[in-house]
């Protein structure tokens, strides 16, 4: 996992509790000292320790906590990734463009670095159809990042979820559409 990632699960931790419980979820975690860097990558498993620590100490739901991290982590993200982010973009066409803009320069800047692959498609002006497929199983952290690219936007949009091989299908539609 990028460790920018691990850098803001810090600061999400750190917003949500103390110091004291943040030295506290990085025992429980066994990785107390441990400093990430934003240019490296780091194992999946520290992520999942510390998230799972955090969750147990703070007595969150993960799946609910997952969301709400991944609208946390959305703004600076923004900021980061701002230059391939073309200013005329809706919330769609961001959507849309996360895979080919955002993730292919997360994997060509950061070796060793995997962000989830997406299968995206634009059925239309107005919706956008992700293929998610990833052995992390986070899809949660990407709806608390779609649904806080559309704050950012200013617009609201409905998110369903329906199975597919390896992984869950998304189709994400601008609210009020009158889209089926």
């Amino acid at each position: 996992m990028h460790g920018i990632i691990f850098l803001q699960l810090q600061k999400f931790i750190k917003a949500s509790s103390s110091p004291e419980v943040f030295s506290k979820i990085m025992d429980e975690a066994k990785l107390r000292g441990k400093f990430f860097d934003a240019t490296k990558a780091y194992p999946d498993e520290e992520l999942v320790a510390i998230f799972s620590a955090t969750c147990k100490t703070l007595n969150l739901d993960p799946e609910v906590a997952l969301e709400e991290f991944g609208k946390f982590i959305t703004p600076p993200l923004l900021v980061t990734y701002k230059p391939y982010i073309k200013s005329e973009w809706s919330c769609m066409d961001l959507l849309e463009n996360i895979e080919t803009t955002i993730h292919r320069v997360v994997r060509a800047s950061n070796p060793g670095a995997t962000p989830p692959e997406l299968l995206i498609t634009r059925i239309n002006p107005n919706e956008v159809q992700i293929d998610y497929t990833s052995k992390r199983k986070m899809l949660s952290l990407g709806i608390g990042i779609i649904k806080k690219i559309a704050e950012h936007y200013n617009e609201k949009v409905t998110i369903s979820k329906t199975a597919i091989p390896n992984g869950t299908r998304l189709m994400v539609k601008k609210a009020g559409t009158g889209l089926k």
